[in-house]
C-alpha cells in the first residue's frame, strides 16, 4: 500500500514538471527566436529548482514535519482539554458561588424574621413587665399616700383634740361657775351611777 502511494507521488511529481516544461516550452521557442535565451534558461532553472526542493521536502521532510504538525495537534488538544477543565471548574465554582448565595439570602431572610420575632416578644415582654412594675408602684404609691393621709389625719385629729382642750383650758376656767361646776359633777356622777345598775 506504501509502495503504491509513493509511485502516485513520484507520477505526480514527474506529470507536475512535464507540465511545468511544456507551459514553458511556449516561451522556449519564443526565446530560439530572439537572440536573448537567458531569461528562459532562468525560468526553467527556477521551476527545475522548485521541483527539486519539492521533491527532497516530500521525500525528507514529510515525516518530520508530519510528527511536528501531529505533536502540536495534540499538543494544543491537551491545552483546549485543560482549559475545558478550568472552565467546567470555574463554571461549578461559580455555580456553587450562586447557590450559597441563594442559600445565604433564605437563611438571612430566616435570621432576620427570627430576629424580628424575638424583638417583638421581647418588647411585648418588656410592655408587660412595665405594666406590672407600674401597677406595683400605683398600688405601693397608693398605700403609702393612704398611711401618709391616715397618719396626717391622726395628727391633725390630735392637735385638733390637743387644740379644742387647750382652749377649752383657757376658756372654761373664765366661763364656768361653781355652779356649772356642780352641775358637771352630779350629772358625771349621774351617769357612772346609771352605768353601774
Amino acid at each position: 500500500m506504501k509502495a503504491i502511494k509513493k509511485i502516485a507521488k513520484i507520477c505526480y511529481f514527474i506529470l507536475a514538471v512535464v507540465i511545468g516544461i511544456l507551459l514553458l516550452g511556449t516561451e522556449a521557442s519564443a526565446a530560439n527566436n530572439s537572440d536573448d535565451w537567458r531569461p528562459t534558461f532562468d525560468l526553467v532553472m527556477r521551476w527545475l529548482n522548485f521541483g527539486i526542493i519539492v521533491f527532497i521536502l516530500v521525500k525528507y521532510a514529510r515525516t518530520p514535519i508530519k510528527d511536528f504538525l501531529l505533536s502540536r495537534r495534540e499538543e494544543v488538544a491537551r491545552e483546549i482539554e485543560l482549559v475545558e477543565g478550568k472552565k467546567e471548574a470555574a463554571n461549578k465554582k461559580i455555580e456553587d458561588a450562586v447557590r450559597m448565595l441563594d442559600e445565604s439570602e433564605v437563611r438571612f431572610a430566616r435570621v432576620k424574621e427570627r430576629i424580628i420575632q424575638e424583638g417583638k416578644t421581647k418588647k411585648q415582654k418588656l410592655i408587660e413587665d412595665a405594666k406590672q412594675e407600674s401597677k406595683i408602684l400605683l398600688e405601693s404609691t397608693m398605700k403609702k399616700i393612704d398611711n401618709q393621709l391616715l397618719d396626717a389625719q391622726k395628727a391633725f385629729k390630735s392637735e385638733l383634740v390637743d387644740a379644742a382642750i387647750s382652749l377649752a383650758m383657757k376658756r372654761l376656767p373664765d366661763e364656768i361657775t361653781t355652779e356649772d361646776n356642780q352641775n358637771f359633777t352630779n350629772q358625771f356622777l349621774a351617769s357612772a351611777s346609771g352605768k353601774k345598775n
